[in-house]
């Protein structure tokens, strides 16, 4: 095979450039792309894996089925909820465009491992915080996405193609002669700006010398040392893509001409790699200012959760004391319903007598009735009776006449028959006798007769009094026998609501010992809320600050694909003067590369009738 020799920078730049930009890319109907956002601890460890889906299409996406292995998805620019079903997710979205945002325990493809020393000797940042001496910060990444693969009919271990791009920044207020083993480092006087870009697993998946490889420089380690007098944990982000272009028509054979062509093609697919970092870019301010929205959010639920907590605390101190108090309505309801059972009992026996009394007193009111009215004859008897005696008396005076008229003719016979004289004078003095003593037994008579009448007329008003007390107490006595029982029948449902009530009361008990049970339950629940809910409060301090962060590095990112583009491809595209045939084994395997990288085009999972693409933004929790 024919050598030619090139300069190592533009081999190196040439092959990076020809491999990993992407120049084109061919979508369905329906498209899928996956931002995946990583929050690393301080040694590479991944802490929280958030990832954010962009779904879209031409025309309104309708109902349609997406297929994902996410947890606790949510529509995050909408209102329309998702029906989950094992992996599939089914949505009915009226718009162009989904947006939604899940967690994920899925493995990473690429690792990051992250060493620190001061003085020679392995430390941690919160360890080397604030002292000086001399530093070294190595950031090595591994591709865990191996496959393998028919290269000449024989079986291959080949990584997918990751394009990774690591951007740390130090403050140079802190750190001095600063040193790097491979990238490209920027000095403003204010920060130090170390951008790294690295293709872990390429040496593995191609077949080229020792000489070759160290002639292209594929590092997948950075090596960051110099001085610091005050260490602070830099700020480090790491992008990684799966795309590459396809890269067809060249070989071997190759002309100029078709280098010319690859490399046109190349200069696209750095505007298009630039559009795409303005995109992140984009991305992520608006991550950063949403995410600034939750944090408050957060900070308000903090404070509920607190407010939550106090009001528990509150019922759970009452709940005991509303406990005994139930105890106590139940044990007097107990009492209650045993007495109302006497009560009831009394009740009965007090109708039972009231209503043999007033069938006794019927009796005694009909007796008082005609009591009266023989008082009222017997006062009109007696009232008629002392008439006739005057009459009577009256009657006398006749007798008296005869007499007299009696003594008259014996005076006129005294002369001529004084024998019939005395006689008819014995005779007139006997009339005048009778006369005398019926009028005296008459007047004595007509005495009693006047106290009769009297006592009549007294006995008369008096049993008229009693006749009408006696009605008036008997219509009372009826009412009182009809009050009996309607006291009894409302004793009965008394007697049977007092039971049930005591029964209610029981359950009360019951439940409020439940109550009591689930207050203190609820307690520490509301501990653990407040617990939570402050952690989360902290952790989302924490994130904020990571988006901040994010959206910073996405700016310097921006601007070193732009570097990049203007200082790498561009020049390359116009300084492009030779043959790929130069490097062994780049050939043979670029077409399988290639494959590789459009069959990785999702993280979480997507449906066959979609076309994706992912990428993932790593960021260092400081």
């Amino acid at each position: 095979m024919k050598r030619i020799n090139l300069p190592k920078k533009s081999i190196a730049t040439l092959t990076t450039l020809m491999l990993f930009l992407n120049t084109g890319f061919a979508f369905a109907d329906i498209k899928k792309d996956e931002s995946v956002y990583v929050v690393l601890k301080n040694n590479g460890d991944v802490e929280k894996r958030i990832v954010s889906t962009w779904i879209n299409s031409d025309e309104k996406l309708g109902k349609f089925k997406d297929v994902s292995n996410l947890k606790n998805i949510t529509n995050v620019k909408g209102d329309e909820k998702p029906i989950i079903d094992g992996s599939n997710v089914n949505w009915n979205v009226n718009k162009e465009d989904l947006y939604y945002k899940g967690d994920s325990k899925k493995q990473l493809p690429i690792d990051v491992d992250i060493k620190y020393q001061l003085n020679g000797k392995e430390s941690t940042p919160k360890d080397m915080k604030g002292k000086s001496g001399n530093f070294k910060i190595t950031v090595d990444l591994k591709n865990k996405e191996k496959r393998t693969c028919k290269i000449d009919g024989k079986n291959k271990e080949m990584y997918v193609p990751f394009l990774t791009a690591t951007e740390v920044l130090l403050q140079r207020d802190n750190f001095k002669n600063i040193k790097i083993n491979s990238g490209e480092l920027e000095d403003d006087g204010k920060n130090c700006s170390v951008t790294f870009a690295s293709f872990p697993g390429l040496k593995e998946s191609i077949d080229v010398s020792t000489d070759v490889e160290k002639y292209l420089k594929l590092e997948d380690k950075l090596v960051i040392e110099g001085k610091t007098t005050k260490f602070e944990m830099p700020s480090i982000m790491i992008m990684a893509t799966p795309q590459l272009p396809e890269l067809k028509g060249i070989d071997e054979n190759s002309t100029l001409s078709d280098l010319s062509q690859a490399l046109d093609k190349l200069k696209k697919g750095g505007d298009e790699l630039l559009n795409g970092s303005k995109k992140l870019l984009d991305g992520n301010n608006e991550l950063n200012s949403n995410f600034a929205k939750f944090d408050k959010g957060v900070k308000s639920l903090d404070k509920g959760s607190n407010d939550i907590n106090n009001g528990i605390s509150k019922l759970s101190k009452a709940t005991p004391t509303l406990n005994q108090g139930a105890k106590s309505i139940s044990s007097g309801l107990g009492q209650l319903n045993e007495s109302q059972g006497k009560f009831s009992n009394g009740v009965d026996s007090f109708v039972g007598s009231t209503n043999k009394l007033y069938q006794a007193y019927s009796g005694i009111h009909s007796g008082i009735e005609s009591a009266n009215e023989g008082a009222n004859a017997l006062q009109s008897g007696l009232s008629n009776g002392a008439g006739g005696v005057d009459s009577l008396i009256a009657s006398t005076g006749s007798i008296d006449k005869v007499a007299g008229n009696l003594n008259n003719v014996a005076s006129t016979l005294d002369e001529t028959n004084p024998e019939a004289a005395g006689q008819l004078r014995a005779m007139s003095g006997s009339l005048s006798q009778v006369s005398q003593g019926q009028r005296n037994g008459l007047s004595s008579l007509k005495s009693g007769m006047s106290s009769a009448v009297s006592g009549a007329n007294s006995l008369s008003a008096g049993l008229g009094k009693l006749s009408s007390g006696s009605s008036s107490f008997y219509s009372n006595f009826n009412s009182l026998v009809d009050a009996g029982s309607t006291l009894s029948s409302s004793s009965k449902k008394l007697s049977q609501a007092t039971s049930s009530l005591e029964n209610g009361s029981q359950k009360l008990v019951a439940g409020t010992d439940e109550l009591n049970k689930g207050a203190n339950q609820l307690t520490e629940g509301g501990k653990t809320l407040v617990s939570g809910t402050k952690q989360l409060n902290t952790n989302s301090s924490k994130l904020l600050k990571g988006t901040n962060d994010l959206a910073k590095g996405s700016n310097d990112l921006y601007k070193g694909v732009n570097k990049l583009k203007s200082e790498g491809l561009d020049k390359l595209y116009k300084e492009g003067n030779t043959k790929l045939s130069d490097i062994e084994g780049l050939l043979d395997v670029k077409d399988e590369i290639v494959r590789l990288s459009k069959e990785y085009n999702n993280f979480s999972g997507i449906s066959k009738d979609m076309d994706g693409s992912v990428k993932f933004i790593m960021k260092i929790n400081e």
